[in-house]
């Protein structure tokens, strides 16, 4: 995991170094919903069922190193945890248990992103509409367990794999030269995000 981390921040480095200085964006938000959250609402029939989560919250980075075309780095960051009881039947005694299920996550996803601008800023410096792609690999673990352990559920969940993916359609509106907003609409952990975003 240490060389994949190494391998990718030095991609990273490697990618900047060769960006225009002078057309930094930093965005900081949050999203929603927070979808692996979201996912398990078809478990809220069960009994006891509880379902928290934080984030996901969103840390971008971009160099536009063209009018038309910005590279950068996106963090994107969250967890969640569902818990439920489901009877389960002693078929060696008869009897019927409640078994609290636990399904736990903390994952962070590390993506490079390209984002391709439609609106040219030496025309239009208040507003930005782009729509931006990422590719990158992603850390945390799924956790399930039970409070007997031959119950544990084997659920049909989504792909697992270390593989980190966003796509959005973005729009920054820039109150001066250097403070804005920004939303997204896509799928980055969420569907729909909000922040602040800054230039420099």
């Amino acid at each position: 995991m240490k060389l994949k981390l190494l391998g990718f921040l030095f991609v990273t480095q490697i990618t900047f170094s060769f960006a225009q200085v002078g057309q930094n964006h930093i965005s900081v938000g949050a999203g929603f919903p927070n979808l692996p959250k979201f996912f398990f609402n078809y478990l809220s029939t069960e009994k006891n069922y509880k379902a928290l989560g934080t984030g996901p919250f969103h840390l971008k980075y971009e160099n536009r190193v063209k009018p038309w075309l910005g590279l950068g780095l996106s963090i994107n960051h969250m967890t969640y945890s569902i818990s439920y009881t489901q009877d389960v039947l002693d078929t060696n005694l008869g009897r019927i248990y409640p078994n609290k299920i636990n399904i736990s996550s903390n994952n962070t996803a590390f993506n490079i992103r390209a984002n391709i601008h439609f609106l040219n800023p030496e025309e239009q410096e208040r507003n930005d509409f782009y729509w931006g792609l990422g590719i990158g690999f992603r850390t945390g673990q799924l956790i399930i367990d039970s409070e007997y352990k031959a119950y544990t559920p084997k659920l049909d969940l989504p792909s697992l794999s270390r593989l980190g993916f966003e796509s959005s359609i973005g729009y920054r509106h820039f109150f001066d030269d250097n403070l804005g907003i920004y939303a997204e609409l896509g799928l980055a952990k969420s569907i729909f995000q909000f922040g602040f975003t800054g230039r420099f």
